[in-house]
């Protein structure tokens, strides 16, 4: 929503002060709250409601500043975050890989794709198969020693098949830890929220 909804929506108008902000939301709150109305959109209302309140009551637009000054004002501060950016950027770069690939920015950069971890874990699982029922298989099948597999042969292959197998796990690990990131981020945004 564009700030002029926000007045509109509290009922009164652009410009008023602090107090009669306080006074409107306090009327329309207690109007909408859903434990008091319980009519269809009455609690999304209420959400409206609090939101115009919490931004008008944190921002500039009811200490008469204009649309213009906003502006201007916001775009000082991309100026500025862009400014910390590219110096924090220049700082980086001054550093060492191995140094900055222990920073906080490298390792929140992190992305471990979960297709690529199940396709990993089932590659390793089919090369441990191969190796031992192969193996077994074509014993089975051999009618001369000649025709019999290299016991060095699938020993190699299993170790690369387990190799394999503990860096899936690994990346699988990697994976859920993500994704519990990522999960308690939500959360934590959808109560910061409410």
């Amino acid at each position: 929503m564009i700030f002029p909804e926000y007045y509109r929506i509290l009922g009164i108008s652009q410009g008023a002060t602090d107090a009669e902000i306080r006074k409107a939301y306090r009327a329309r709150a207690m109007e909408f709250h859903p434990d008091r109305n319980h009519a269809p959109g009455a609690r999304d209302m209420f959400i409206k409601i609090t939101e115009a309140y919490q931004y008008l009551t944190a921002h500039p637009h009811n200490n008469g500043v204009t649309e213009e000054e906003y502006r201007r004002n916001y775009q000082a501060w991309v100026d500025y975050r862009q400014a910390e950016a590219r110096k924090k950027a220049e700082e980086y770069a001054k550093s060492t890989f191995r140094v900055f690939s222990g920073t906080p920015l490298y390792k929140s950069s992190s992305v471990t794709d979960g297709a690529m971890v199940f396709m990993g874990l089932g590659l390793a699982v089919a090369v441990i198969f191969i190796a031992l029922f192969g193996y077994a298989d074509r014993m089975e099948k051999a009618v001369t020693p000649e025709e019999e597999p290299s016991f060095s042969m699938m020993v190699l292959s299993l170790v690369i098949g387990l190799v394999f197998l503990g860096v899936s796990l690994l990346y699988l690990s990697a994976w859920i830890a993500q994704k519990k990131r990522e999960k308690d981020g939500k959360e934590n945004k959808n109560k910061e929220s409410v």
